[in-house]
């Protein structure tokens, strides 16, 4: 059992690592689902190394969190095009044949494969890349010797539920903000007048980013910090499942009216991605109905 906070921290990096490790391969061989696992151990690397940063030398931190957001956006460009073809797919088979004017899903399926595919071939020449091996190199000097600062060798139980706490309270600023952006005190309520749905969307997306912080750090923490913290990382997960869905809505409306805009400059019909786009709203309008709720369970401490 780690007794350090810097111990903690050292030993979810080297968990995380490992993992990335064990996925480049998956990755390389178009394994399913090996894109997304191997981009999460990206995003639980960087997020930590936020989290712990009074833990860590910060010079050796910022460089090394700076490229893991590059990872991230490449494995992106492959896994986030996948998310959304299957979400449009299943819209599309719930559409009546009658309401399906045009070549509408095969302009929806021509224009995802293909960003998929550019997607994985980006996320292979990253991997063979300099830049890959770089990071790679970099994650395992810091893994095997961490730069940690005097704070570091804090108790580890008192100062990880300090971290968790401090990134449970940037959850509530998040939300908080949503809240008066729109006047209400819930977080999706309006005052009166129809709230700006893109500003909204944007605020809505920042409350899912802070959640999945809180979230890995309550991982992090979990081994020396209890079933209170359990329990955080549970409900912070929750948050941002619902608000991922969310915010799938957002890309995938984005990508609707954009194929609509086309399909109307090329003279064909638009019907079918106005229905979608609809539907699509309709979709956001219950995922934020489910973040409500689910915020009123969120641990008050």
């Amino acid at each position: 059992m780690p007794t350090t906070a810097g111990e903690v921290l050292t030993n979810y990096l080297a968990q995380q690592l490992a993992e990335l490790r064990h996925q480049e391969p998956l990755v390389r061989q178009e394994e399913p689902d090996s894109v997304h696992q191997m981009r999460m151990c990206a995003r639980r690397l960087r997020s930590v190394l936020a989290t712990g940063k009074k833990l860590l030398d910060a010079g050796t931190v910022t460089d090394v969190r700076a490229e893991l957001r590059w990872l991230s956006e490449v494995l992106g460009s492959a896994r986030d095009p996948e998310v959304i073809h299957d979400r449009l797919r299943e819209l599309l088979a719930g559409e009546p044949d009658a309401l399906v004017f045009g070549p509408a899903a095969q302009r929806i399926d021509d224009e995802l494969d293909s960003t998929s595919a550019a997607g994985r071939l980006a996320v292979l020449e990253a991997l063979d890349g300099d830049r890959y091996a770089t990071l790679v190199s970099r994650l395992e000097e810091l893994v095997a010797a961490p730069p940690l600062t005097a704070k570091a060798a804090g108790d580890a139980r008192k100062a990880m539920r300090k971290l968790v706490s401090r990134e449970t309270k940037r959850v509530r600023r998040r939300v908080r903000a949503l809240q008066e952006q729109h006047g209400g005190s819930s977080p999706a309520a309006s005052s009166g007048s129809p709230p700006d749905g893109t500003a909204r969307d944007a605020g809505l997306h920042e409350v899912r980013k802070a959640a999945k912080r809180l979230r890995y750090a309550a991982e992090a923490a979990e081994p020396v910090a209890g079933k209170k913290v359990a329990r955080m990382a549970k409900r912070a997960h929750e948050l941002q499942q619902i608000l991922g869905l969310h915010q799938d809505s957002v890309v995938a409306r984005h990508l609707l009216a954009d194929l609509g805009g086309r399909a109307f400059r090329g003279g064909e019909s638009g019907f079918t991605y106005g229905r979608l786009h609809a539907r699509e709203e309709a979709r956001a309008d219950r995922a934020e109905a489910k973040f409500r709720k689910a915020w009123k369970k969120f641990p008050r401490s």
